[in-house]
Parts: C-alpha cells; structure tokens; sequence
C-alpha cells in the first residue's frame, strides 16, 4: 500500500509543479512591465515627454506665426504710365478666342439656307461707323435712353450663324451649337470677341471666328 501511496504522491507533485510553472507563465504574458520592448517603448515616451520646452514652443510660435515673424513689406515703385493704363473692355486668360476645331463644323445640310450671294460675299472683320445698323445710332425711340436699352427692347443687331460648337468657359460666355442662329449686338473688339444674344434672350461674348453673318 506505502508504494501504491507514493507513486500518487509523486504523480501529485508533477500535477503541481506544472499549474506552478503554467500561473507563471500567465503572469509574464500580462504583465507588460517586464517585456523588454515594452519598456523600451515607455522609456522613449517619457524621455520625449521630459524634452518639451514650454519656453522654446512659445518662441517657435512667434517667429512663424506671430510678431516674430518675417514681413515681407512693400518695396517702392516707380510710376509707370503703361501699367496704370486702363484695361480693355473684355480681357481673356489667354488673351485670344479659342481657335476652331474642323471636327465640329456643321455638315453642309444644317446651312443650305444661305443663299449663293451669301456664300460668294465677302465679309470684313473691321466694321466702320458708318456700317453701324440703325440700332447704334442712338437716335430711336426719341433719342431717350442709351443704345444698350435699345438693343435689349427692339432685338436689333446683326444676325449670324455659329461655324463650329463652343461650350462657354466663364459666365459670361455663351454656348452654342455648329448651326445655331444668334444676333451679334457688338462688333469683334481687339482681342477677336464679340457680344451676342441667343434666340433665347441670353447675352454674353463669343469667338469672333466661330459664326459667319447670315
């Protein structure tokens, strides 16, 4: 029976023995304070912590972005008469109408209402004023109001139509299609645009070089 009893017993003691070294091991893997990278990560924490200078973050502050920091003031200039002239009517980024394109001019069914008188006539760019319409004269309606009022109430103007598609590319531009009827109010100013006004009633500028009178 004693060696029955001693063989339980040592069986006991290895059954202990390894919920002793199981509970250890648990403890290691929860406590974080003695993984060695963890408290390579928290040395490094408290080493940047313990470097800030409340001193040095307020001077960096205001030389980037209070009265510290670099003016750029005016420089004197002289007068230039060129520069302050007065800028033209109508100004573009590029300074230019866009040039067409060949591949949006309309098919030759969408204009076989001009006759062959308008097709063989030769228009010009330039316009005199004596080749203004009545509409310009400023004298209609009793010589009361201005031209532009007039425009704008009697339709009046030079109707011409649109050789190639343009999308307009400010507000003040219109959009038209390769076919399109519209009436021009203003003749083509020096930088190749017109002021027209669609069948719709919108006004706005257009390339010079995109219609042809009707």
């Amino acid at each position: 029976m004693e060696q029955v009893f001693d063989q339980c017993q040592q069986h006991e003691v290895r059954r202990l023995n390894f919920l002793k070294e199981a509970l250890l091991d648990i403890k290691r893997h929860l406590n974080l304070t003695e993984n060695q990278s963890y408290a390579t990560i928290y040395r490094e924490l408290e080493r940047t912590i313990l470097a800030a200078n409340s001193q040095e973050d307020l001077k960096w502050f205001s030389n980037n972005h209070g009265p510290g920091m670099h003016m750029n003031w005016p420089v004197f200039e002289e007068y230039n008469p060129d520069a302050a002239a007065a800028p033209p009517k109508k100004k573009k980024p590029d300074g230019a109408p866009p040039t067409p394109s060949t591949d949006h001019v309309a098919p030759p069914g969408d204009r076989s209402s001009v006759s062959s008188y308008d097709k063989n006539q030769a228009y010009s760019t330039e316009w005199s004023d004596d080749e203004q319409p009545a509409a310009y004269s400023g004298n209609e309606n009793g010589g009361n109001g201005n031209s532009f009022e007039d425009d704008s109430s009697t339709g009046r103007g030079v109707r011409v139509r649109a050789l190639y598609d343009y999308e307009g590319q400010e507000q003040d531009e219109l959009t038209f299609k390769a076919g399109d009827e519209l009436t021009k109010t203003e003749d083509e100013d020096e930088q190749g645009w017109c002021r027209g006004r669609l069948d719709n009633g919108r006004e706005g500028l257009y390339p010079a070089n995109y219609v042809e009178p009707i």
